[in-house]
């Protein structure tokens, strides 16, 4: 090469959403069994292991989320402490047993990812 500098070409790599995700999944499983609606969770997980799309051992994402004591005497200390992850089920657990109180009123609850926090009523309507 004559005194040329050869530039490195990266391959360009699209991104591709969360919901993009979902409807290609969504196509794959309808094109493969037009039933797919009359079908279980794990006849559906299955079938998108065997559509190739993903790899066999493949789990699908469970929503995790984390929780704070909501303040109702004006200080800045429980409000401050964050607890979790933890899965829908095992705060459901704790919710029946009224250790978030009766209506869940004494915590504020956020997916882990998103930055506002909401009431028990407002994630788990």
């Amino acid at each position: 090469m004559h005194g040329s500098t050869k530039e490195e070409s990266k391959p360009v790599v699209p991104q591709v959403s969360d919901i993009d995700r979902i409807t290609t999944l969504a196509s794959a499983l309808m094109a493969e069994d037009p039933e797919i609606y009359s079908k279980t969770y794990e006849g559906i997980l299955r079938s998108v292991r065997r559509s190739g799309i993903v790899p066999q051992d493949w789990k699908p994402p469970v929503a995790r989320y984390e929780y704070r004591w909501a303040t109702t005497d004006g200080g800045k200390q429980n409000e401050q402490t964050v607890y979790g992850p933890f899965e829908a089920q095992e705060l459901d657990q704790w919710y029946k047993a009224t250790f978030f109180g009766i209506a869940g009123e004494k915590i504020r609850l956020r997916k882990v990812g998103n930055e506002e926090w909401e009431e028990w009523d407002d994630i788990f309507p």
